[in-house]
């Protein structure tokens, strides 16, 4: 990126390359992002279910869509069965 294109520049990731709409790469030390990291977003998560005395029925829900989310998707799911 050159001294013009300072400021927010919107990227996207793709084969393991930062690029910006215009295809130019951008190295990933000057990437910023609004992503959270995991720790912090389980952390987040079992605080709010505690404050708000969520059933079981409701936590165990939420434990297995953090599961479903963890694994890779089946090709054969894909389809819409």
């Amino acid at each position: 990126m050159t001294e013009e294109t300072r400021g927010f520049v919107p990227v996207s990731f793709n084969d393991g390359r930062w690029t910006t709409a215009a295809g130019e790469e951008v190295p990933w030390y000057e990437v910023q992002t609004d992503l959270v990291p995991e720790a912090d977003v389980q952390g987040a998560l079992e605080r709010v279910l505690s404050v708000y005395g969520v059933s079981d029925v409701v936590v165990d829900a939420f434990d297995q869509f953090r599961k479903e989310l963890k694994q890779p998707a089946d090709a054969s799911s894909q389809d819409g069965g």
